[in-house]
């Protein structure tokens, strides 16, 4: 299957994604709430972008059923992960009042390299380019309530982040998102997965560098 193969052909970086010291440092609820606030300031700021990054992928479709899947996974974002970011940033950030002067060269090099596959290739260059983050975060909530389960979530500080990507809903939108790509398992030949699967490496690897600015607190590269 599609996705399977590219997970398969970049399991390295995909690796390093999964399993970065953020993410380690956060099931251990070791991370300091510095680092976990500065993630969801620069993460909601990449959610909104990301959320036009579903209204590009809207403009590419060329079916209904394309259609329908951009604008249902724009609404989830919107109604969902940005408010949940909202939520918790309200501890110590006013999420409305987050400009373009809030945004690190991180978070810009990401959100518009993805962006600019929409702009530059087709509807399933684009799903691909936002696959690492639609299915990422589910894999690694999944992981770690494996590990922790619910005693091991008993006064834990990011219980809330945990429980939000290792729900059952989130879970079924990432099976969703993975059947999606898979449906087009038979239209690729091998110079077009050659080219999905540079992308996928791209933005796995703008994951991992994601976690890795905000556990130094890097605005600028």
């Amino acid at each position: 299957m599609l996705f399977q193969k590219l997970l398969e052909q970049n399991a390295k970086e995909w690796d390093a994604y999964l399993h970065h010291n953020f993410v380690k440092e956060l099931e251990n609820g070791t991370l300091k709430q510095e680092n976990f606030l500065f993630y969801l300031k620069q993460d909601y700021i990449f959610l909104i972008n990301y959320a036009k990054a579903f209204a590009r992928l809207a403009l590419n479709a060329n079916t209904a059923k394309e259609l329908r899947f951009a604008m249902k996974f724009q609404n989830y974002i919107v109604d969902g992960e940005l408010e949940l970011h909202k939520k918790i940033l309200a501890l110590g950030i006013e999420a409305d009042k987050l400009g373009v002067k809030d945004e690190s060269f991180t978070n810009i090099a990401y959100t518009r390299y993805v962006l600019s596959v929409g702009d530059s290739g087709d509807f399933l260059d684009m799903l691909v380019a936002l696959s690492a983050c639609a299915t990422g975060y589910g894999y690694i909530g999944r992981e770690i309530y494996g590990r922790l389960g619910n005693q091991g979530l008993v006064n834990h500080p990011y219980k809330e982040w945990i429980l939000t990507y290792a729900s059952k809903e989130f879970q079924a939108e990432v099976k969703d998102f993975e059947d999606f790509v898979n449906s087009y398992t038979n239209a690729v030949d091998e110079d077009k997965f050659k080219k999905l699967s540079e992308i996928f490496n791209t933005t796995t690897r703008l994951e991992t560098a994601f976690w890795q600015h905000a556990l130094i607190l890097q605005m600028q590269i």
